[in-house]
Formats: structure tokens, sequence, C-alpha cells
């Protein structure tokens, strides 16, 4: 039996802060937000055709920097052109980590910071 992907589920801090800047900055879809039986909140977003899950965490403390927490610290997307992508995602209010990087001579990668602490990577294959 082979498992099938189906979401990705975050805590987070600010359910209104992550909406923000996955919908009006990355251009991800929102979904819904539900609640649970036992009082959870649950929004549901579609970028890149991967669903996101994002819940507020019990506690909110502050964040662990992406190059310093443990466990997932970014998610990433290829895109067709790194240059024209940092472009787009600067002009609907992106701020980038770092960009232009040359992680391999066949691949071309950018971070940009994304709520609590974590980061979006933008990938072109060259």
């Amino acid at each position: 039996m082979q498992p099938q992907f189906e979401h990705v589920h975050y805590r987070c801090s600010d359910l209104e802060e992550v909406k923000r800047f996955y919908c009006d900055v990355m251009g991800a879809e929102y979904l819904d937000t539900v609640e649970l039986s036992d009082g959870r909140r649950i929004m549901k977003l579609r970028l890149g055709g991967v669903l996101l899950f994002f819940s507020p965490a019990a506690e909110v403390r502050t964040p662990e920097p992406a190059d310093q927490r443990m466990g997932a610290y970014h998610i990433a997307f290829f895109v067709e052109d790194h240059d024209e992508a940092v472009a787009y995602y600067k002009q609907r209010g992106a701020k980038f980590v770092r960009e232009g990087i040359m992680a391999s001579p066949t691949l071309k990668v950018a971070f940009i910071e994304a709520p609590d602490g974590m980061q979006v990577e933008l990938m072109q294959k060259l």
C-alpha cells in the first residue's frame, strides 16, 4: 500500500497574518476556515497545488529563525524564471531573505520570509 499525500499542517501565531501573506503575497487560494468539535480552528489554503492547513498554536512564542529551528523551516516551489519570480513577489510585498543563489550549476533559488519564522523557497531548474 502506498500512501497519497494530502496536506501539510502548520501551527501559527496569527491566522490573519498567515492568510494575508499566503493569499495576498504568494497568491494562495483561500479555501475555508473550519472549527473542530474541540473549538480549534483550521484555515485551509491551496498554493501550487498543495494543501496548506494552519491553526493557532496553544502557546504563542517568539519563533526561532528559519536557519536555527528544528523541524520544517521552509516550503519550496518551482518557478520557470527565478529573476521574474523574484520581481513579481517583491511587487506583491514579499521580503526576500536571500535571492539569486546558485545552489548547484543547474539550480537557482531564493527564499522569502514567511510568518512565524518560516520561509518559502523559489527554485528554478536551469
